[in-house]
């Protein structure tokens, strides 16, 4: 049944989400409107957790496509990657500053993704090859 995801080039999926998440992170001004979208105090830390965590649960989907072996050592990847995109942000001069609450929001957003994806996709794939 779920045959064809092995046709997608390998972490072709989990590229993609990484570049939309430095799109979004190292533009001067994303989304110039983003004001009418989230209102609420902390929404920014929200969507730092989406973005980690959809790149930890994207990884994962990825990798149980090709191995049915845990990786655990991803989410240090991804919470390296936060960091970076963080320090990235103060000193680049885009207009943007780095925050440690969002280097533990991304972290938050990793680790969620890690239990989230590991759950989901290796029941998912080991399903399939069984």
């Amino acid at each position: 049944m779920l045959r064809f995801l092995r046709h997608i080039p390998p972490f072709l999926p989990t590229l993609i989400v990484l570049v939309a998440i430095c799109y979004l992170s190292l533009d001067a001004d994303p989304f110039p409107d983003k004001d009418s979208w989230f209102t609420f105090p902390g929404s920014d830390k929200v969507v730092h957790i989406i973005m980690y965590g959809g790149l930890t649960a994207t990884f994962c989907f990825d990798y149980y496509r090709r191995v049915a072996a845990p990786c655990k050592l991803w989410l240090l990847i991804v919470a390296l990657v936060g960091i970076v995109m963080e320090l990235l942000q103060a000193h680049m001069g885009i207009g943007r500053t780095g925050d440690f609450v969002d280097v533990i929001a991304n972290s938050l957003g990793a680790l969620i993704g890690i239990v989230v994806g590991n759950r989901l996709f290796t029941r998912l794939f080991i399903k399939v090859e069984s």
